[in-house]
């Protein structure tokens, strides 16, 4: 035998003899891979070095080879498992955070990445240790409301998650941890305007001097059921007429918190306009703004929702609640969830209202519809 030679070849995997050991070399993944196996002085180690040769020619014929060599090296192994066990809960979001930063909208990364950081400030080292996962909450829990532990534990087990994938730790200890939160208190987001409450809300609105420039888009809203954001950002572009001439409206972005991104599912979707959304559309003025919005802002801009929601949709709702002219006061968002509603009791499936609003059938039926708490039950 010589000092360096090639002593057999198992597809892409050469099995060579170099100063009396035997190693592998190869090719994949658009990368060079070379693996120590031991000395080549048995029968034993010629058989285990080609075994090893052909379980790696086998794992790349088949797409399933192993690049951190783990799976053929027991040394690469105990390296990976030591690396695992250094990262705690601080370093794994830290890493997730520099992998996902063109990957995740940029309001996303101010609002709850933010809120993920503030988080992690409180704990102490052992309570961000991954192996005591069951000291997070208890210590989360003396600052900050549940909706605000369960945001950030989405984003947490997004970055365990995605560490898993990535192989630098071995499970995700966080991932039933938000069952373990308090039950929400006062969850009305499935209560809905009625028809006599949305008509009552544009009247003021239009009558409203301070507020009648968003009447209109107040409007669609109760139209369409879109998302705030979406509405924001149409555009007369998205205006759109098909071969038979019926109108449609196209939505494929959303505009929030100084941000323009693509909406919440990421697909885009065409709405098409019946006779009364038709009509409205043809109504509306065409005000000159450098973004060709529909419904620009006072300033010509994008409209601010948080500030539209403080300076108009809040004090003109909850006056008509308190004058007892609406049923209740309620978000402006809940718009969308009247809008799904009066669909599913006017008999449309749910598949259907589910393309509509951009959205699955299954977050329809657990987010959106609101029960008839005015039914009257048949007798028997």
């Amino acid at each position: 035998m010589t000092n360096s030679a090639v002593f057999k070849k198992f597809g892409d995997v050469s099995v060579e003899i170099v100063r009396g050991n035997y190693r592998l070399r190869w090719r994949a993944l658009g990368r060079r891979f070379c693996l120590a196996i031991g000395k080549a002085d048995t029968e034993a180690a010629r058989i285990v070095a080609e075994g090893r040769a052909q379980e790696i020619n086998a794992d790349i014929l088949f797409g399933r080879f192993d690049e951190s060599l783990a799976k053929y090296s027991q040394i690469h192994a105990d390296k990976i498992a030591a690396a695992k066990k250094g990262l705690d809960l601080r370093e794994v979001w830290e890493k997730y955070k520099i992998h996902q930063k063109y990957r995740v909208a940029k309001t996303t990364q101010k609002d709850n990445w933010r809120t993920v950081d503030l988080c992690l400030e409180k704990l102490t080292a052992e309570q961000l240790l991954l192996e005591r996962s069951e000291l997070l909450l208890p210590k989360l829990l003396q600052t900050y409301a549940p909706g605000t532990i369960r945001r950030a534990l989405a984003s947490l087990n997004a970055s365990c998650n995605w560490a898993v994938e990535a192989k630098l730790i071995e499970n995700n200890p966080y991932s039933r941890l938000t069952r373990q939160l308090p039950k929400k208190q006062g969850d009305r987001s499935r209560e809905i305007f009625t028809t006599a409450d949305i008509k009552k809300i544009l009247l003021t609105f239009r009558a409203n001097k301070a507020a009648s420039f968003y009447a209109n888009y107040v409007e669609l809203l109760t139209l369409t059921g879109f998302r705030p954001e979406e509405a924001i950002a149409l555009t007369w572009d998205d205006l759109t007429a098909g071969e038979n001439g019926k109108l449609s409206i196209r939505v494929n972005k959303a505009h929030s918190k100084g941000e323009l991104k693509n909406t919440k599912t990421g697909e885009r979707r065409d709405f098409p306009c019946n006779p009364q959304l038709t009509k409205f559309l043809a109504n509306l003025p065409k005000i000159p703004n450098l973004h060709n919005l529909i419904f620009p802002s006072p300033k010509s801009g994008y409209i601010d929702q948080h500030n539209f929601s403080g300076r108009y949709w809040l004090p003109i709702v909850r006056e008509l609640a308190a004058q007892k002219k609406i049923k209740q006061y309620l978000p402006c968002y809940n718009l969308r969830h009247s809008f799904i509603t009066r669909l599913v009791r006017e008999g449309l499936d749910v598949a259907t209202i589910a393309k509509l609003a951009g959205n699955s059938p299954k977050m329809i039926f657990e987010h959106y519809l609101s029960a008839n708490s005015d039914l009257e039950l048949p007798e028997f």
